[in-house]
């Protein structure tokens, strides 16, 4: 019992960070300490007509797969990402970093800035009222837009706008998976880039299809990569320039980030989290 509420506590988002004290080594310290340069990795399939394989087929035995690098030269020890919620102003700027534990109020205006620690295909969804998962990033609309992420890079999504928090209350869901392997993530990125997938003016049988697949391709990976073996680390204040011992991307730490990261000391070539933005 005691070990079940223990991965209870380690799937729980933001919120539950708090309640939660991270160990003196915790997963910023994972962070650096798995960080490496810009890294060669295997492409992303390019859309096709043809349907998507079904779901219940394991992703490394479908046909048409990257096979470039084996999951195991794919695979990073403590593969993680640091993020940031913004809290944009109406001159819609670049954003001030807040407390991740904040109540936003309606009419506030949110983004949300993430960083890998290894190169690697960055994936960011948002959960609508109707339990639906619609892409953030990339998005359907600009299909032949970039998501590879690399160490240094920050993506921030949406990328000239933002979240405009509104009622009811609650608390808006967002999901992200990092991947270095394209064959983990190839059902989401076929969802969400497939000709035939991409959202129509009004609803319909289209539409539908898209919701379907995406809300698929979502399940099947937190089904497979969870959030098991992910510690958590929110940081309030930056790490001072005489403890900045892990290189330039400790002294440009941003406050208030929050680390996730694969803690479990296995290569790990996926990385699935969820963030939530609340709203009392």
């Amino acid at each position: 019992m005691r070990r079940l509420l223990a991965l209870v506590t380690a799937l729980g988002a933001t919120a539950g960070m708090a309640q939660q004290p991270p160990p003196a080594e915790g997963a910023r310290e994972l962070f650096f300490a798995g960080a490496a340069p810009k890294d060669e990795l295997p492409p992303v399939r390019q859309s096709a007509p043809a349907k998507a394989a079904p779901a219940t087929v394991p992703p490394a035995s479908q046909p048409g797969r990257a096979t470039s690098g084996s999951a195991a030269a794919l695979g990073a020890v403590h593969l993680g990402l640091r993020y940031n919620l913004l809290l944009v102003s109406a001159r819609g700027d670049r954003g001030q970093p807040v407390d991740p534990d904040r109540n936003f109020r309606k009419g506030d205006c949110v983004a949300v800035e993430l960083e890998a620690n290894r190169s690697g295909y960055l994936y960011v969804l948002s959960k609508q009222s109707s339990g639906d998962w619609v892409p953030l990033f990339p998005t359907p609309e600009l299909s032949d837009q970039s998501n590879r992420i690399d160490p240094g890079r920050i993506v921030r999504t949406p990328k000239h706008a933002c979240f405009e928090i509104d009622d009811p209350p609650g608390t808006e869901t967002l999901f992200v998976v990092l991947s270095r392997d394209p064959r983990d993530i190839d059902e989401l990125s076929e969802s969400i880039k497939g000709p035939g997938d991409r959202p129509q003016p009004s609803s319909g049988p289209t539409q539908i299809a898209a919701s379907g697949r995406i809300n698929s391709a979502v399940g099947r990976i937190t089904e497979q990569y969870g959030t098991r073996d992910l510690p958590f680390r929110q940081v309030a204040q930056p790490a001072s320039a005489q403890k900045a011992s892990a290189g330039p991307a400790v002294k440009n730490e941003p406050q208030h980030a929050v680390y996730v990261v694969n803690g479990s000391g296995k290569p790990a070539a996926t990385l699935v989290t969820k963030v939530e933005i609340l709203h009392r």
